[in-house]
């Protein structure tokens, strides 16, 4: 059989041979949740809206905020890190795809070489004084070909390909916690920046209480005990400013870090606009539980990988089998300069080369048993997955709705003691009520007002985790 022949026919077994190993198929777990959120009744709802871009963050419509994402989605440090892993997922990828591709390399030497005359080199040469000592002069290319007979290098290719997919998702995940932290913080912020000047009032208000009431005290009208409840809540008041300034200093520095600006940078940015970001009348509509399987990054993350192990399992099977290799190589060479391109100076090699495991003490099956092992491992991990997704959901829904209802209790509360406060001024003026009444009706105000702004502070994040745990309606990239 010519070379042509036998070269063909290596081709064909290559080409017919077989992939090894479980073929992989996505696991099913729709059935795994329920049928919808408890919190939303029949399921009904509609399918979470992306706004065509997947900007989740600009349902609160703080433009500033808006910007602030922005900036940290294009300068973040984890993000950068996120893109490295991707570039590094990809590069290995090719790396493992390469070895189905035929690998040719070239190689030459010049060399002065001296030979043992004692060696077994020249144990039968009947003549005297060989030559031992000569100067060799070599060009050649060698070429090899692995006939990927049953699938080791496609398995590993799968496997290399579903892990570039698993880093991809890696980075929208963190590119949704970093979108979120963002928004958490410029809330914060906004919350923290409103309740300060709150803080302000109702010191303010505080001292003025005081200064009457030691008045009243010295004209014989209030005791000493008034002008110690009094003294208490000026230092009560006082002592509440400190943490919040300290609070709302720690949302903008947090918010520097995430995007990699400089505090004035960011202070410039977010500027002093008091008012928290308000929550819409219909924030998100939340689809059903089965959509978590298509939106959350870290559950297509988790399937990726749980691809990726079941391909391994192939990589290990094929190591049981025999490997095939086409090798070749030729060239030119000589020890005499003049000769070197005669064509007595030509050399070269053809032909297969298989390699067949007999022995391995174990090694190759335990091999087998450990990516079994691996890939069960990475079924749990989706599964956990997929389960705490739904968790993280449905205890987003209920802190949000539980916080719209109390948050609704307290505006209402909030409005009622502001009605009271004007009748107490209107008394005032018509001196039917002293100004301390007044002060002290502005101070329960006061009071409710900051849990009022607290539950604001509270539902608006409520909201951020919503939109979190159900994969933000960021478009899928």
């Amino acid at each position: 059989m010519s070379t042509v022949s036998r070269f063909t026919l290596l081709c064909a077994i290559a080409m017919a041979g077989c992939t090894v190993g479980p073929n992989y198929q996505k696991p099913d777990l729709s059935s795994a949740l329920p049928a919808h959120y408890p919190e939303t009744g029949s399921g009904t709802t509609q399918p979470r809206p992306t706004a065509g871009t997947g900007h989740w963050w600009e349902a609160f419509h703080d433009p500033a905020m808006d910007q602030l994402v922005e900036t940290a989605l294009q300068r973040n440090l984890d993000l950068a890190s996120a893109d490295a892993s991707i570039r590094q997922a990809r590069a290995q990828f090719q790396i493992i795809d390469s070895a189905n591709q035929p690998q040719l390399n070239a190689d030459g030497r010049v060399g002065r070489d001296q030979f043992s005359k004692n060696s077994e080199n020249f144990a039968n040469i009947p003549f005297p004084h060989p030559l031992t000592t000569f100067t060799e002069y070599r060009v050649g290319l060698d070429a090899s070909w692995e006939l990927d007979l049953f699938g080791r290098n496609r398995r590993s290719a799968e496997a290399a390909k579903a892990r570039i997919g698993s880093a991809e998702f890696q980075r929208q995940g963190v590119e949704l916690s970093i979108a979120a932290e963002v928004v958490r913080n410029v809330i914060d912020y906004r919350a923290w920046h409103e309740r300060t000047r709150n803080a302000e009032s109702m010191i303010t208000d505080s001292q003025q209480l005081l200064d009457l009431t030691v008045l009243q005290q010295k004209a014989g009208l209030l005791s000493d005990s008034d002008v110690i409840d009094a003294t208490t809540a000026l230092h009560q008041s006082q002592g509440n400013l400190a943490p919040l300034r300290s609070a709302e200093e720690a949302a903008l520095l947090a918010i520097t870090v995430l995007t990699d600006q400089t505090r004035d940078q960011v202070a410039a940015i977010i500027g002093t606009r008091e008012q928290i970001p308000s929550v819409p009348e219909m924030p998100v509509a939340v689809g059903l539980p089965s959509d978590l399987l298509l939106h959350r990054p870290d559950i297509q993350s988790a399937e990726r990988e749980l691809a990726a192990a079941t391909a391994d399992i192939g990589v290990a099977v094929a190591d049981q089998y025999p490997q095939l290799n086409l090798l070749a190589d030729g060239g030119l060479d000589t020890i005499t300069p003049g000769k070197f391109t005669q064509l007595a100076s030509r050399y070269w090699n053809l032909g297969p080369q298989i390699s067949v495991p007999l022995l391995s003490g174990g090694r190759l099956a335990a091999q087998v048993s450990g990516r079994e092992a691996a890939r069960d491992a990475a079924l749990a991990q989706y599964r956990r997955s997929v389960l705490s997704a739904f968790a993280d959901t449905e205890t987003a829904l209920i802190r949000f709705e539980q916080e719209k209802q109390r948050l609704d209790q307290l505006r209402q509360a909030s409005l009622s003691q502001r009605q009271q406060l004007k009748l107490a001024e209107q008394r005032n003026q018509l001196g039917d009520t002293n100004m301390i009444n007044v002060l002290q009706a502005r101070q329960l105000a006061e009071q409710i007002n900051d849990t009022r702004l607290a539950s604001e502070q509270a539902l608006a994040g409520d909201l951020t985790l919503l939109y979190k745990s159900l994969g933000g309606g960021m478009a899928q990239k």
